[in-house]
């Protein structure tokens, strides 16, 4: 695995440890970004996807990102490290 998909899968990583605490707190905003780290996981694993799946990965983050960064900056830091890292492998 190359540099870039390992910080992707450590972003990865630390949104769903943040999430998982958020369930307690805030059970919607974890669903809403159930589905979305999903398909950015499925990135990382074996079947590949068409470059418009991989972009709408990356829009549905970028969004998410816009959305929750007023009202949770800690997630939305966590979020734009998955964009970041989104980006550098091309997506």
């Amino acid at each position: 695995m190359s540099g870039q998909h390992e910080k992707l899968r450590q972003a990865l990583d630390d949104l769903q440890a943040q999430l998982a605490e958020m369930r307690q707190v805030d059970p919607d905003v974890a669903a809403h970004l159930d589905t979305t780290i999903a398909r950015a996981q499925a990135v990382l694993g074996a079947a590949p996807e068409s470059l418009e799946e991989q972009h709408s990965v990356s829009e549905q983050f970028g969004d998410a990102l816009l959305h929750y960064e007023a009202s949770h900056p800690t997630l939305a830091g966590t979020l734009r490290s998955v964009v970041d890292a989104l980006g550098q492998i091309g997506i």
